[in-house]
């Protein structure tokens, strides 16, 4: 029997309205936070005396409710337990409420879905008809009417159906944590299992650099606190939501690890998802020479961070804040080799090296003004995860990967080097003027000698200048040690 049919035998007559577009969603799609209505506050007139509230009636069953927050929402407790957030305390809107419930149950009657009592109905009333889920309190999951392709409800593709679970677990506790004051409490071993994953992932992000819990040190322990509070008064609505947001994140954290599956995540470094290897291309080759290899750095650690294409806000963190340390300096370097070059104008000099190092030196001084006010709003505690992965996310390139991001963020330190190359040419041009070619030549070579035994001796990957026949000799010697 379809829709309108029943729509029918519930009514008993046919209803031309768009009663009948029934339609199913997840818990993260009931647009609590995005409705857009106004108050309309207004002078009312006092009366003398003690004044009570005016009641508001609700049928048989029914009860309001307040979340935390501050959102009214109604639940009915009865053999098909409901709750929805419209506001039912007008007569219009109750009808259209209890038309959509008892057309729901008149499917389930239809399809021999038993209600249990552990069953909750969860129903949002559209402009074009209504919206629902279920959930089961006893298995801690969302469930529909009807078979439903994943990707229509907007889930992630899985692996297995145990990894399926995890999300509908997820799904379950933004239920709770939407409409925690009606369930009358959780079972304090809801608390005492929470309170385990946080010990172990507060021991976890203190032992371990590639820790894939989501929370820090500082918010576990904070986490662990509020807890150990909650504990105590697992009947409080206010508390059943805590302890919901907190479950919520396990489970989100557990579907993208793929907790329990055959694959699973173990290090926040490692990547379990296939991604085609990017081939390395001339444009790394020419970024890699024009920054002084600097965009290698950048472009590894980038990487790092956006493994699977995951974030974790606890390690873009520092990265970022040593990012803006070093657009800061390079600001300050390029602003001090462009005040070098008033000394140009009082000695005779190349024309075309001036232009060419102050040139680079302006733009090294743009470009990290530039990052500093792009990054700083990612930087601070008021930035989140979610942030950052949406900013990664439109940055990073299918072909390039973030090579690109990484020679714009290597920028300001590489074009303040060549600022000072074509500065030391032009000194020479200078130099040589003044006391003569040879001892300019003579001088130009002791720096550059001095540069490269500096850049080889503090250097991991430089090229190596030992002959080869010392090198041998030099490795025979340690062995035999």
């Amino acid at each position: 029997m379809d829709a309108l049919a029943l729509s029918e035998k519930v009514i008993g007559h046919h209803d031309d309205s768009p009663r009948v577009n029934l339609r199913p969603i997840t818990a993260l799609a009931t647009g609590r936070y995005e409705k857009c209505t106004y108050a309309t506050p207004r002078s009312v007139v006092l009366v003398p005396g003690f004044q009570n509230p005016i009641p508001h009636y609700l049928p048989p069953q029914w009860s309001a409710h307040t979340h935390p927050e501050g959102q009214l929402y109604f639940h009915r407790n009865s053999a098909l337990r409901v709750t929805t957030d419209a506001h039912i305390y007008t007569p219009e809107i109750l009808d259209n409420v209890l038309f959509w419930v008892k057309l729901i149950e008149a499917i389930l009657e239809e399809k021999n879905i038993p209600i249990l009592p552990t069953i909750e109905l969860f129903v949002l009333i559209e402009e074009t008809g209504c919206a629902y889920y279920f959930i089961d309190h006893g298995s801690r999951s969302q469930f529909w009417l009807d078979s439903i392709q994943s990707e229509d409800l907007g889930i992630p593709d899985v692996v297995s159906p145990s990894h399926l679970s995890l999300y509908l677990e997820y799904l379950y506790w933004t239920h709770i944590e939407h409409f925690p004051m009606h369930l009358g409490g959780l079972p304090v071993k809801v608390v005492k299992d929470l309170l385990c994953v946080l010990s172990h992932g507060l021991t976890d992000q203190m032992t371990s650099q590639t820790s894939t819990f989501f929370y820090t040190q500082k918010e576990c322990a904070q986490f662990i606190k509020i807890l150990k509070l909650a504990r105590e008064n697992t009947a409080d609505g206010h508390q059943v939501c805590v302890i919901a947001r907190l479950w919520r994140q396990v489970c989100d954290n557990r579907f993208v690890t793929h907790y329990g599956q055959e694959t699973s995540r173990l290090g926040r470094d490692q990547a379990i998802l296939y991604d085609p290897p990017q081939s390395s291309s001339r444009i790394s080759a020419v970024a890699r020479f024009i920054t002084f290899t600097m965009s290698d750095a950048y472009l590894a650690k980038l990487n790092d961070l956006f493994v699977d294409r995951l974030v974790y806000f606890s390690q873009w963190q520092p990265f970022i804040r040593r990012c803006l340390q070093g657009w800061r300096r390079s600001f300050w370097s390029a602003f001090a080799i462009i005040m070098l070059h008033g000394f140009l104008f009082f000695v005779p000099c190349e024309p075309l090296l001036a232009i060419a190092s102050a040139s680079f030196a302006c733009t090294s001084l743009f470009t990290s003004v530039v990052l500093v006010h792009r990054y700083d709003r990612l930087e601070t505690d008021d930035a989140c995860a979610h942030d950052v992965h949406e900013h990664l996310t439109a940055l990073y390139s299918t072909k390039h990967g973030f090579q690109f991001v990484a020679l714009s963020y290597a920028i300001p330190s590489a074009l303040q080097l060549w600022a000072l190359v074509f500065l030391a040419l032009n000194a020479m041009v200078v130099l040589s003027g003044m006391v003569g070619t040879c001892c300019a030549v003579g001088s130009g070579l002791f720096v550059a000698v001095v540069l490269i035994w500096f850049l080889q001796t503090t250097s991991e990957s430089s090229l190596n200048f030992i002959p080869q026949a010392l090198r041998r000799e030099k490795l025979e010697h340690d062995m035999s040690m």
